[in-house]
C-alpha cells in the first residue's frame, strides 16, 4: 500500500512538472509568434501604403557620389525613392563626418520611402577595408584562417561595434569563395571556409550587423576579374556541390538563415545554367538557392555596373531579368544615370505587368520585414 502510494506521488509529481515544462514552452511558442506575426503584420501595414515608385526604391542599392548629401543626391532619392546605399571611400572622411552622412540619409530614405533603409559597405579586412587610417586594422581572412578560430569571431565582433556605431547596419561580409586571390578567403577547403565563416557571422549577430554572405555560388575558380569582363567558371556540377557550394550551402542550413543576405556573382556557371550569368539565373536563384537550399533572407546581385554585366547587357534590362530570376535587391554602385535605368526599367516593368505584381510586393514585405527585424533587435 505505501509503495503504491508513493508511485502515486511520483506520477503526480512528473505529471506537475511535465504539465509545467509544457506549458512553459507553449508560452514561449506564442510569444515567439505574437513577435512574429506583429513584424509582419507591421511590413505589411508599410508596404500597403507604398508607392509603386517607393516599391521600387526598395528593390535598389545604391551609391552615391560624395561624403554629405548635396543636392544632386537629395533630388535622386527624392525622385527615384531608392531604399537602399552602399558606402565607398568616396563617402567616408572619418567617424563624425560618416555619423553624419548615415544619419542624414537614414532621415532622407525613411522620409521618401517610408521606411528606413538598409547602409551597407564592404568591410572584409585586409585588401578590402574602407576609411583604413580611422579604422582598426582587420586582418584579411586568409590571415584569420591560419590563425585560431575565436579569432575570427573577434574581429567580427570589433569590426560590428566600429560600424554600428556609424550608423552602418550592413556588412557585405563574409567572403565564403574558396582561395579567392589578394587574401580574400579563408581556406581553399570548404570544410575550413565553412567553419571560420560561420565564426564571423555569429560576430557579426552579435553586434546587430547583418552580414552578407558572398559571391554565391563560388567565384574562387574564375580565371576572369568580374570587374572586368564577364567570364565562366567551367567546374563540373558535382565538382561545384562539393566545392564552391558546399559553404555556402552548409552554412545556409547550420544557421537562421531569414535575417541575412546571399550576395550572387555575375559571374557564369554553365554547369548550373548555360545562358545566365548568376545573377539573372532563375536555375542558380530561385532553383537551387531558394528552392534546394531552402533559402529565406535576401538575394542581393553583385554590382551590376561590374563589365561582366555592363559590357553584356543594358541597365534598363538587367534589373528586370535579375528581379525575375529571383534576386530581391539590385546593387548599383557607382553613376546616377546607370542606377535610375535600372530603376525606369523595373518601374515600367512592374506598371505594364511583365514583372507580376504579387512577386513584387512580397519582395518588398520581405526587405521591409527584415528592416523591422533588424530594428526590433
Amino acid at each position: 500500500m505505501k509503495i503504491n502510494k508513493v508511485i502515486a506521488s511520483i506520477v503526480l509529481i512528473s505529471m506537475t512538472v511535465c504539465f509545467s515544462g509544457c506549458k512553459q514552452e507553449v508560452q514561449n511558442e506564442a510569444q515567439s509568434s505574437v513577435q512574429h506575426h506583429t513584424i509582419n503584420e507591421q511590413a505589411a501595414q508599410i508596404v500597403s501604403h507604398m508607392s509603386d515608385t517607393q516599391k521600387i526604391g526598395q528593390l535598389m542599392m545604391i551609391g552615391i557620389t560624395g561624403p554629405v548629401v548635396d543636392i544632386k543626391t537629395d533630388h535622386a532619392l527624392a525622385k527615384y525613392k531608392f531604399g537602399n546605399v552602399i558606402l565607398f571611400d568616396r563617402n567616408m572622411q572619418n567617424q563624425n563626418q560618416v555619423k553624419k552622412l548615415t544619419a542624414d540619409l537614414q532621415e532622407k530614405i525613411g522620409i521618401n520611402s517610408g521606411i528606413f533603409p538598409f547602409i551597407a559597405l564592404d568591410q572584409e579586412g585586409g585588401a578590402v577595408l574602407r576609411m583604413r587610417s580611422h579604422f582598426p586594422e582587420v586582418p584579411s581572412e586568409q590571415e584569420l584562417g591560419q590563425r585560431k578560430l575565436l579569432e575570427t569571431k573577434v574581429w567580427a565582433e570589433t569590426t560590428g561595434k566600429e560600424l554600428k556605431q556609424l550608423g552602418i547596419n550592413v556588412n557585405f561580409s563574409p567572403v565564403v569563395d574558396l582561395g579567392l586571390s589578394h587574401g580574400r578567403s579563408y581556406s581553399e577547403n570548404p570544410d575550413v571556409v565553412l567553419t571560420y565563416a560561420e565564426q564571423a557571422c555569429t560576430g557579426y549577430k552579435e553586434t546587430g550587423i547583418l552580414c552578407v554572405l558572398k559571391h554565391f555560388p563560388g567565384i574562387g575558380k574564375a580565371e576572369i576579374d568580374p570587374h572586368m569582363d564577364g567570364g565562366s567558371v567551367d567546374a563540373e556540377r558535382e565538382q561545384l556541390e562539393q566545392e564552391d557550394l558546399k559553404p555556402f550551402r552548409d552554412l545556409i542550413q547550420h544557421m537562421d538563415n531569414k535575417n541575412m543576405f546571399v550576395m550572387v556573382s555575375n559571374m557564369t556557371f554553365p554547369a548550373l545554367d548555360m545562358q545566365y550569368p548568376a545573377c539573372v539565373s532563375e536555375k542558380i536563384m530561385t532553383d537551387i538557392l531558394r528552392n534546394q537550399y531552402k533559402y529565406k533572407g535576401l538575394i542581393l546581385t553583385d554590382d551590376m555596373e561590374m563589365g561582366a554585366m555592363s559590357k553584356h547587357y543594358t541597365f534598363s534590362q538587367m534589373g528586370v531579368m535579375a528581379i525575375k530570376a529571383g534576386a530581391d535587391i539590385i546593387l548599383v554602385c557607382h553613376d546616377y544615370e546607370h542606377e535610375q535605368e535600372v530603376y525606369k526599367g523595373l518601374l515600367k516593368a512592374y506598371r505594364s505587368g511583365e514583372l507580376s505584381r504579387d512577386k513584387i510586393d512580397k519582395k518588398v514585405l520581405r526587405i521591409v520585414e527584415m528592416k523591422l527585424a533588424y530594428n526590433d533587435k
